[in-house]
């Protein structure tokens, strides 16, 4: 009666145990080529998804926000840095003698637009790191078991 009792108990507690041992659903940065690579629960989400995850977390959403006021200079200047290279090339294939003024300065606004796309980067991985951070102070569920005796014979509670 006792070692069954024992079984039933240990059976249990490595129930609990197991069950504690589940993922949250932290988000994992990994440095893949020249981006970076999202997992969340073992599999990678895209960007969009990363996103959409994000957005639903208030202190993250505040970062992701502080971070877009840094993408619109950064499309702007390296859309127009990227015509401004293009532009000699063109003129260059075409036949016609290029400026290669107008390059440089093209590559120029390129540069200009390399701390622009880095903050934007930086507050997504600020706003990924808050996410984190809110799930691993979230509460966990409290389990209750209870053991007693009721007339003749043992019982156990187990609720969840």
């Amino acid at each position: 009666m006792k070692t069954y009792l024992l079984m039933v108990l240990l059976i249990l507690s490595s129930m609990y145990n197991r069950s504690l041992a589940q993922g949250d659903g932290e988000i994992i940065v990994q440095k893949k080529g020249l981006g970076f690579a999202y997992y969340q629960h073992g599999r990678q989400i895209s960007k969009k998804q990363l996103l959409h995850i994000l957005d639903q977390h208030p202190e993250a959403r505040q970062e992701l926000q502080k971070g877009n006021r840094n993408s619109l200079p950064a499309s702007l200047l390296s859309y127009a840095g990227g015509i401004l290279i293009t532009y000699p090339m063109s003129k260059q294939l075409a036949g016609s003698q290029p400026n290669w003024l107008i390059s440089g300065a093209g590559a120029s606004l390129l540069t200009f637009s390399i701390p622009f796309a880095g903050a934007r980067m930086k507050r997504e991985h600020r706003a990924i790191y808050v996410y984190n951070e809110g799930l691993r102070y979230a509460s966990k569920p409290q389990p209750d078991i209870r053991l007693g005796y009721a007339f003749n014979r043992a019982t156990l509670i187990f609720t969840f």
